[in-house]
């Protein structure tokens, strides 16, 4: 009978073993700004978005269906800075898909201001007005297919913008392209070194930093002249209720947080806590990753400041306060369709793109224990005897 070598037999079990280990991201550098390559636009949406209320201050660039509350206002403060070929004036609603007018609100009207333009990839179930009834140029509407120019639901433009330029598709940003390179920077982001110490109010290092309890409040102290990183999980990070800022983010001095949702199948329901000693001042270096969230709920808390990058996510914000930031979702759901004014109106987001370039070595998370290349020498040492 063939026998099988101790040695051998030990070699197996610890390669099943090491194979068992499950396997870390892998690791990559990131530097750059991972906001690049958006074309301006303060709302990125990869599939459909609804817009029930409130308003963006800034452009929105959506590449699915769009589909809209009672009463919402696009480019409140500015209409963005990408403007189509063969147009004057800049995009400030883009939609890939179709408006969606049947599930709209029946008195739905959204506003598109600040002079900015529409750009409809899909005019199915839509009619675009530019004339009134004697044939005279008005401010464009875009109604549902066949109904009249004040008719409800409707999105309305502050301009007059020609039929065939709202249209017009040509030169537009390709939204799946982009969010595949959004996905990868957010993976590599996410192998990012962690280097920020949560402290106590007397300047203590948390005992454990990530083990502490609900309503724990913690200082942060950022290292100048780099890229600052805190890694959470989405249940430590709701543990927090206070966090504050002994200094502040700035072009030089970017905060990072990456948050883990995978231990909750990457569903997270967030509790934003307050953020003391930042304001919009900050939140363009302020960036708040989501690599592997897919369902995001903002329910409550104070308002965000930075941008939420969560390519992968469907972010529906329940919480009447504001996101000052940039938002990359894959998809969007900004309140509720019923009527304004009720306690569940998401709060409005303004514009504070993302201004910093990200710098950090991929030295993230690792598996322990740790596998080697070298085969372990067994001990005791084999002999050549039969074993017993």
């Amino acid at each position: 009978m063939k026998r099988t070598s101790a040695l051998a037999t030990t070699a197996c079990l610890l390669c099943l073993a090491a194979a068992a280990v499950p396997a870390a991201p892998a690791a990559a550098d990131y530097s750059g700004n991972p906001l690049a390559g958006d074309s301006g636009f303060g709302v990125l949406v990869q599939d459909d978005a609804v817009l029930g209320s409130t308003e963006t201050e800034g452009s929105v660039a959506i590449g699915g269906n769009l589909t809209y509350g009672p009463g919402y206002n696009v480019a409140l403060q500015t209409p963005g800075t990408f403007t189509a070929p063969g147009d004057d004036r800049p995009t400030a609603l883009l939609v890939g898909g179709r408006i969606d007018h049947a599930a709209s609100s029946p008195q739905g009207v959204l506003q598109v201001l600040s002079g900015g333009y529409v750009k409809v990839g899909d005019p199915t179930g839509s009619t675009v007005l530019d004339e009134d009834s004697n044939g005279a140029e008005v401010n464009t509407h875009i109604v549902a297919a066949g109904a009249g120019y004040d008719s409800t639901p409707r999105v309305q433009e502050t301009v007059h913008q020609p039929v065939e330029s709202v249209t017009d598709t040509t030169g537009l940003p390709d939204m799946d392209a982009l969010f595949a390179t959004f996905r990868n920077r957010s993976d590599a982001i996410a192998t990012c070194a962690t280097n920020v110490v949560l402290r106590d109010a007397s300047g203590t290092p948390l005992p454990d930093q990530t083990g502490f309890p609900a309503g724990t409040s913690a200082h942060i102290t950022l290292t100048e002249g780099e890229t600052n990183v805190l890694r959470l999980t989405g249940e430590q990070l709701n543990n927090l209720s206070e966090l504050t800022f002994d200094n502040q983010p700035d072009a030089t001095t970017p905060f990072v947080v990456d948050i883990d949702t995978t231990g909750t199948d990457s569903t997270y329901v967030w509790h934003i806590p307050n953020l003391a000693g930042v304001s919009g001042d900050q939140a363009p270096y302020m960036l708040w990753n989501f690599p592997d969230a897919t369902d995001i709920t903002i329910a409550d808390g104070d308002s965000l400041e930075g941008t939420i990058y969560a390519p992968r996510a469907h972010l529906t914000d329940l919480d009447p306060s504001n996101i000052e930031g940039t938002i990359v979702v894959r998809e969007l759901t900004a309140g509720p369709l019923g009527d304004g004014g009720t306690s569940v109106d998401a709060g409005e987001i303004h514009q504070f793109p993302f201004a910093a370039d990200i710098d950090c070595d991929g030295t993230g998370p690792s598996p322990s224990p740790s596998p080697t290349d070298s085969t372990p020498t067994p001990t005791p040492s084999p002999t050549d005897s039969t074993p017993t």
